[in-house]
Order: structure tokens, then C-alpha cells, then sequence
């Protein structure tokens, strides 16, 4: 049996449960939806009496978030990755 990673020893995730982590996980993949989906606004305006405002702010961006994920699922040992094919010839 493979030995357990939790708590994360080192790096971003340092210190995090395996609940953290999936929740981590779960709050990442709901952000990368949002984001595909044009649901999570990069900027937003009004008008009022006095003139116009307008805030505006970084959101991460589609690649920050995959890799994100990527990431997190290996913590959690979810492998999305392919295996090389590889060609033996006999």
C-alpha cells in the first residue's frame, strides 16, 4: 500500500488534510468552470449622479487554473494523464 501524503509535507500545499485539499480542488474546478462559462466578470462599471466607476481586477487565468488542478489531483493521487504508448518491435 502507498504511503500517505497527508499532510502535505512541502510546497504551496504544505500542511493541508486531504479535506483541505479536495476542497482546495473542488473551489478550483468550480473557479475554472466560472471562468468558461462567462460567468466571473474581470470587470465591472456603474454609472452614478457624479460619473462613472469602474473596478477592475486580475482573475487567474484558464492555464493558472488547469495547472492548478493538475496539480492537485496528483496530491490527491487522481491521475489524468496519459501513459506514453511505446512500440516494441520483436
Amino acid at each position: 500500500m502507498a504511503k500517505s501524503v497527508f499532510p502535505v509535507p512541502r510546497g504551496t500545499y504544505a500542511g493541508m488534510t486531504e479535506a483541505q485539499v479536495t476542497q482546495a480542488r473542488n473551489a478550483a474546478q468550480q473557479a475554472l468552470l466560472s471562468l468558461l462559462n462567462g460567468t466571473r466578470p474581470m470587470s465591472a462599471g456603474y454609472n452614478q449622479g457624479d460619473g462613472g466607476r469602474n473596478v477592475s481586477f486580475a482573475g487567474a487565468s484558464e492555464a493558472q487554473l488547469r495547472n492548478n488542478l493538475r496539480e492537485l489531483n496528483t496530491l490527491l493521487g487522481v491521475s489524468t494523464s496519459r501513459r506514453a504508448m511505446r512500440i516494441r518491435y520483436r
